[in-house]
């Protein structure tokens, strides 16, 4: 575990999940990445509150079971999310910090270390690093960065969106959970790095046409709350249901590189659905994909794109 004081004599400590007991108080705590999930989106909205009601879409299937609550960060013209498991926290907090006085306050390695530009050492295990405004923990033999955490634990200034272990809060209620980064590590050793930043501008635009379906269509966020509503809303429940698994199926189709979804659009009984492919024979491929769950209304190929309308 790293330490330091600064000049106020506020002690600042960059937790991970493998540190051992400290039983030292007064503790101003830093959280890994291993503790949180994070994504970076476009979404067709602009307050802060209206994206809340998006998130837990964003991340609906692809968090390990638990009890979610989301923070939202303002980044220019896109949203930071933030996932986490605040009992899953302070599970693991208990595990470093026997004593319930041992730290006064709590903060996300993404809040603390939004504007760092250099690859920093945490432990001879793993890293930091800023990957296009998310803070990214990865495995030390990945880097042969000569920066140190204990460098930079003298610096941060207590400041807004604390993880706060009691009460409620619209910023991090107690202890939050949030892993995400452990994919992303083989982001810097890897040549997923390139693929990444190749195809974030379409992937997002996929993210923003799925956001855009869900608040005109007034989806509730997640299928555990469709089903909630099934007795009272019986039609509208299965058009919804079909929607989003419809949705969730596209998400989840198995392109090869240089193909991604270019438009995403509900047109009444159907949804059209164009993807740019490598190969014109990868067209039969993808539609025996998609007519595994789904019925193919019709297909064409125009230069490089399939356009297929499908049933809802």
């Amino acid at each position: 575990m790293k330490k330091a004081f600064n000049r106020s004599q506020k002690k600042f400590i960059f937790v991970t999940k493998k540190d051992k007991l400290l039983r030292n108080t007064n503790h101003y705590i830093i959280l890994s990445p291993e503790f949180y999930w994070v994504k970076k989106v476009k979404l067709p909205v602009k307050s802060i509150s209206s994206a809340k009601k998006l998130a837990a879409s964003l991340f609906e299937g692809s968090l390990p079971e638990g009890k979610y609550s989301y923070e939202i960060r303002k980044a220019d013209d896109e949203f930071v999310i933030i996932a986490y498991d605040k009992d899953k926290i302070l599970d693991e907090l208990k595990k470093v910090f026997p004593a319930k006085n041992s730290f006064k306050e709590i903060y996300f390695a993404q809040d603390i270390f939004k504007d760092l530009k250099d690859c920093v050492a945490v432990n001879e295990r793993s890293a930091l690093a800023n990957i296009d405004g998310i803070i990214v923990a990865f495995p030390r033999s990945c880097t042969n960065s000569v920066s140190k955490i204990d460098d930079f634990l003298d610096m941060p200034k207590p400041r807004k969106h604390k993880v706060k272990l009691t009460g409620s809060s619209d910023e991090l209620l107690e202890r939050k959970d949030v892993v995400l980064l452990s994919v992303l590590s083989l982001v810097i050793a890897s040549s997923f790095l390139l693929e990444y930043f190749n195809y974030k501008s379409a992937s997002s635009a996929l993210q923003v046409q799925r956001a855009k379906i869900i608040k005109e269509y007034k989806l509730p966020p997640t299928m555990i709350q469709l089903r909630s509503i099934k007795k009272s809303l019986s039609k509208k429940f299965k058009s919804q249901k079909s929607i989003r698994e419809l949705l969730s199926m596209i998400s989840k189709l198995e392109l090869q590189d240089k193909e991604y979804i270019q438009n995403l659009q509900l047109d009444g009984s159907s949804l059209s659905l164009d993807i740019h492919i490598a190969d014109p024979k990868r067209e039969s491929k993808i539609k025996k994909d998609l007519q595994k769950s789904a019925k193919i209304q019709s297909s064409s190929i125009d230069s490089d794109t399939l356009k297929l309308r499908i049933s809802l």
